[in-house]
């Protein structure tokens, strides 16, 4: 893989160079007159919240399209969205009395290195850490953690205030959960009730317990099932104690605050009418936030266009790829190419994280602010090559981080979200 530096079209099967006005243009000329929901953007977790901002933006108004994915939840939703004060906090970790570990030997990203450094740093902290030898080897984490919160209910284990009255639809999920096939959730990672009943035993143990997750390890399941257990154990939003899902890249999180996702707004709010109005006062056309299944539209090939925003190039999925190959037009942003990959009909570099100003979110929803430490080699960085769309496309100009700021930050509401808080799921 080489640094992409300038725009290449295809031609034919081979490519050559244009000037990023061009390849912007033609961006432009092919999507801008795209029917509602007919053009697929997908974004990746390695860009700025000032430039994701931008790209949702642009993608819902000159774009007329809210079908806007990330590349690292795709089919996961978002429930992995939680609120900040239900995350166990970096710094509450070294509290923690007893710390329990799902890890990949695949977490290398700059995220799941920090963490581990941040483990090994307390090591007389007990750590658990599954699928290591002599420890519980679990392979399906939704079944597994399902499994303990029956285990817990059916023993009378579970206590606390979430089970006596501040979680929300206790009774409900007491109802389904003693309604499982248990010996059907065990068998999907080969455990018995025994190996349940010990574990519970060492968790029960402390009470302040981390559970501590790299968060592809998941799916949607797994995230409800591990907040419905911190629940059940009393330890949900406890100083230094919870459960803190480590984000697959950079900025993830900031997908959600950022609204790349069709149900979520800027702020990570639900699209009403209010919300719509704001958008469409700040950003001056008709904003676009029609209901779209981005799953189903992608295994019918629905979209027409499809425009791939992948910095640092993480992995893009077989279904997005397979689009982009027999839609009638796509792009691709990235900062690397292989130079024989010929399925985007556009190749347009991207900056990477280290040369551009910016904010960033980490797992446990703290912003930071990212400072340049490497020249930009390329004459525009990501922020100014959205700003020639945005002129393209007579969207209102942004192209200094500090005002993007300023306007996405409006969208966000003050205050504790309790009325959405505390659910068993």
């Amino acid at each position: 893989m080489t640094r992409l530096l300038q725009p290449m079209l295809k031609e034919g099967l081979s490519y050559r160079p244009i000037s990023f006005e061009e390849a912007y243009s033609t961006v432009a000329s092919r999507c801008s007159s795209a029917k509602t929901n007919q053009t697929l953007v997908m974004v990746s977790g390695d860009y700025s919240n000032e430039e994701l901002y931008l790209i949702q933006r642009m993608a819902r108004t000159g774009l007329h399209t809210n079908a806007i994915s990330s590349l690292e939840y795709l089919h996961k939703g978002t429930d992995f969205f939680l609120d900040k004060n239900d995350i166990l906090p970096f710094a509450e970790i070294a509290g923690s009395s007893r710390i329990f570990i799902a890890w990949s030997p695949d977490a290398n990203t700059p995220s799941a290195i920090a963490t581990t450094q941040l483990l090994e740093a307390l090591k007389e902290i007990p750590q658990y850490r599954f699928n290591e030898s002599g420890n519980l080897h679990i392979q399906d984490y939704a079944a597994f953690f399902r499994s303990l919160n029956r285990y817990l209910i059916q023993h009378d284990l579970a206590e606390g205030i979430y089970v006596n009255g501040l979680g929300k639809n206790y009774d409900s999920y007491k109802t389904q959960l003693l309604n499982d096939d248990y010996d059907q959730l065990l068998s999907q990672n080969n455990l018995s009730d025994a190996q349940v009943a010990a574990f519970i035993s060492l968790v029960l143990k402390d009470k302040t317990v981390a559970f501590v997750v790299w968060e592809p390890l998941l799916d949607s399941r797994g995230i409800i099932e591990l907040e419905n257990l911190c629940m059940l154990l009393d330890i949900q939003a406890k100083p230094a104690a919870g459960f803190l899902c480590i984000k697959p890249s950079l900025n993830a999180q900031g997908l959600y605050d950022m609204g790349c996702f069709p149900s979520l707004a800027v702020g990570g709010e639900t699209w009403d009418e209010a919300l719509r109005q704001q958008a469409e006062q700040l950003w001056h056309h008709p904003v676009h936030t029609d209901p779209i299944d981005v799953t189903t539209a992608l295994k019918s090939h629905d979209f027409s266009h499809c425009l791939v925003f992948n910095g640092t190039g993480q992995e893009i999925p077989a279904d997005v790829l397979h689009q982009a190959e027999h839609c009638s037009f796509s792009m691709l942003q990235t900062a690397y190419w292989n130079g024989q990959d010929s399925t985007f009909d556009l190749l347009i570099p991207a900056a990477l994280p280290e040369e551009i100003a910016g904010s960033f979110t980490d797992s446990a929803r703290i912003p930071h602010q990212s400072i340049p430490d490497t020249d930009c080699p390329l004459p525009y960085h990501n922020i100014a090559q959205l700003n020639i769309l945005n002129n393209l496309l007579s969207l209102p100009m942004l192209d200094n981080p500090t005002d993007i700021f300023l306007e996405y930050i409006s969208f966000f509401k003050a205050g504790c979200h309790s009325q959405r808080r505390h659910f068993f799921r």
